[in-house]
This record gives structure tokens, C-alpha cells and sequence, in this order.
């Protein structure tokens, strides 16, 4: 059976060695960074350090294929959003149809952006334990006032985790709704729009339903959302202080460029 996406792959490389709170809080600084440069060398630089990293997981490549490929039609949408609808100097001209070289390099800039936060995304999924990166974000959110807010670090880390878990659950869903709508005649590429109403109605109703079965497990097992001790304290170690060492120069340098 295939792993779904956005699962953890156990491994002793450095990276799944590393504390969740470096790895939660890498992918936090590259995601913004990822949005915040705006030229094909930052982001071709991004896209080298992804695989360097991706060879010290020691991680197959089909990992992070499998991450990328659901959303690579809406990736390929907005690239051709992009390319039609931004003004600039034509590229070449079909009836309503004006590609621009702006529009092209805009779309290919944000294509790669939202690859590059899958990539890391799965990275960060792949090479560290769900219940890894609930206990890192918690210990994150901790010296944070969120009480003003009606709620705690752990019930926010909580959330985020549950999230995290129902992501491959949603994907492996979407493709059993898809194989069962194509084996009641439904044809999702001639009748790309009739077919969305199939699709997202019993995936709405089974999102929902799960969601339902969720909270009385949870009631069940006498959850309270109360903050709890670990068996496991996390502790940061020199490999932890080296690897955000070398993510600070690698983003300035990135930046610089």
C-alpha cells in the first residue's frame, strides 16, 4: 500500500535527529523567505539547498513527488493566471488570449514558490514524528501571552498536529472519491465542471463526518485541553545550534543576492 502524503518516514539522518523546534521553526523562516525574494537566483538557490537537505534526510525522492503532485493542476491554474491576465509586452496573441513575458515570469516565480513550501512541508513531515512536532510547536507557542486569547499553547499545538494528520487522510479521501464518481461513468476530464459538484459533496460530507468522529474519540478519552507533561523533554544540542547557524547564512546570503 502506498504511504499518503504528508506522513513521517522513520530514519536516523541528521535531520530526523535534529529538535522539532529547529525543524518546525527552519521551514517557518524558508517559507517566508521563499515570499519574500523576487528573482530566479533566490529561488533556484532555494531549490538547491531543498536537495541538499533532502540528500543529508537520506529521504527517497518519491516523498516529496507525492507531495507536489495533488496540487500541481492548481499550481498550473495560477501559473496560467498569471500568464494570460498580467499586463506587460506580448508574448503572442489568440483572440482573448495575450500571453505577456511579465505575466510568464510571475507565474513561474509563484508556481515555484508554492512547490517550494510543499517541498519543505514535506520535508519537515517526512523526517519528523507528528507527535514530534506538536510537542516543538508547544514548547514554541509556551512563553507566548495566548491566554489573553481564551487559549493555550498546547490546545493551539493540538490543532496544528490534528491538521497536519488529516492532511494525507484528505488526499487518500479525494482519490477514493475520484476512483468511485469514475466508476459511476463520471468523466473528470470532459466535464471538468460537472464533475467538481461530485466531487466536492461527498468529500465535504466525509471531511465533516470524520471531523465528528474525531471530537467523541477525543470526549471519550477524556480530553480536556489542559496543558500536560511529557515523557520526553525536548533539549536543544549543538547540531541543533549549527543547523540554525548555517540557515542564518544561508538566508543572508540568499537575500544579498
Amino acid at each position: 500500500m502506498q504511504e499518503p502524503v504528508f506522513s513521517y518516514v522513520p530514519g536516523s539522518s541528521i535531520l530526523h535527529r535534529l529538535d522539532p523546534r529547529t525543524k518546525v521553526a527552519a521551514v517557518m523562516l524558508l517559507g517566508i523567505l521563499t515570499f519574500r525574494i523576487d528573482n530566479f537566483a533566490g529561488i533556484g538557490a532555494l531549490f538547491a539547498f531543498f536537495f541538499a537537505l533532502a540528500l543529508l534526510s537520506g529521504l527517497p525522492m518519491k516523498v516529496f513527488f507525492r507531495a507536489v503532485r495533488p496540487m500541481m493542476l492548481f499550481m498550473f491554474f495560477i501559473f496560467l493566471t498569471q500568464l494570460f491576465f498580467t499586463d506587460g509586452r506580448l508574448l503572442a496573441s489568440y483572440w482573448i488570449l495575450q500571453p505577456s513575458l511579465e505575466g510568464l515570469e510571475k507565474g513561474l516565480k509563484l508556481a515555484a514558490r508554492f512547490i517550494l513550501l510543499l517541498l519543505f512541508a514535506a520535508l519537515l513531515t517526512a523526517s519528523t514524528d507528528q507527535s514530534a512536532i506538536t510537542c516543538g510547536i508547544e514548547r514554541m507557542l509556551r512563553p507566548l501571552p495566548l491566554h489573553w486569547l481564551g487559549i493555550s499553547s498546547f490546545e493551539l499545538a493540538t490543532m496544528m498536529n490534528i491538521s497536519i494528520a488529516f492532511l494525507p487522510l484528505l488526499f487518500e479521501k479525494v482519490e477514493r472519491t475520484k476512483a468511485a464518481q469514475a466508476a459511476r461513468g463520471m468523466d473528470f476530464v470532459k466535464n471538468p465542471l460537472r464533475s467538481i459538484p461530485a466531487l466536492a459533496i461527498p468529500l465535504l460530507r466525509g471531511v465533516i463526518r470524520d471531523a465528528e468522529e474525531l471530537a467523541l474519540a477525543m470526549e471519550s478519552r477524556g480530553y480536556q485541553g489542559s496543558q500536560r507533561t511529557s515523557i520526553y523533554e525536548l533539549s536543544m544540542q549543538k547540531s541543533d545550534w549549527k543547523a540554525l547557524f548555517i540557515l542564518a547564512i544561508f538566508i543572508i546570503f540568499v537575500l544579498v543576492l
